[in-house]
């Protein structure tokens, strides 16, 4: 894992958007009543401890959970954040475009968050952390996890090496060929483990959804 390259949305969420092009989303453990106000995001944030100039403040107008989120599988595990006004465009802040296919297996994706780079130990990082995974097959999601993952997950891990997203990174973002195909949702406590790849909530199964609510609001 290491430091995020340029034009990466440097936000553990997707980059807001009044367009269907881009969805607003966010990790949705503890989920947020619907309308509730309040919530402050920071997007262009890259360095927690240098003030870069690219770092826009928003206040949450409004947060829908998907209707059909189940707290207790994990399933369904997505939210749209409606913003107080647009975001500015720019190197730190750059939208990723939903996808029109699911992502196939070995499909190669850039996840990047705020969480933890040790485990199970926390250590939190100053940067904005980026790593590459590899898209796991359906068969081999399920067998790491029997009985837990739904149609609407999917797994990336690395291939060869140690890597995985981690505590503190849920919600952040999968990305495959600039498209948004995975929102980080959960994993065992201790990650990176052999055959037990991160699970993501699968993006192109909300497409409709997103962009309907989208629409709505």
């Amino acid at each position: 894992m290491s430091p995020c390259p340029p034009r990466i949305p440097t936000c553990p969420t997707s980059v807001p958007s009044t367009s269907p092009r881009v969805p607003p989303l966010s990790p949705s453990p503890p989920p947020l009543p619907r309308g509730r106000r309040g919530l402050q995001l920071r997007l262009g944030e890259n360095d927690l401890q240098r003030w870069e100039g690219t770092e826009q403040d928003r206040v949450v107008a409004r947060a829908i959970l998907h209707p059909a989120y189940d707290p207790a599988t994990l399933d369904n595990d997505l939210m749209l954040l409606k913003l107080d006004r647009p975001v500015a465009l720019g190197r730190a802040v750059w939208p990723l475009a939903l996808p029109r296919t699911c992502a196939s297996a070995g499909a190669t994706c850039l996840v990047s968050g705020w969480g933890t780079v040790t485990t199970p130990q926390v250590t939190l990082p100053r940067h904005l952390i980026c790593a590459y995974v590899d898209i796991v097959s359906p068969a081999t999601c399920l067998q790491a996890y029997p009985w837990r993952v739904t149609p609407n997950m999917l797994c990336a891990g690395g291939r060869t090496q140690r890597i995985d997203s981690c505590q503190g990174d849920s919600g952040g973002p999968l990305s495959c060929n600039g498209t948004l195909q995975g929102i980080v949702s959960w994993g065992l406590q201790t990650c990176a483990l052999p055959g037990r790849p991160g699970v993501y909530t699968r993006v192109c199964n909300y497409v409709d959804w997103i962009e309907n609510t989208m629409n709505r609001n």
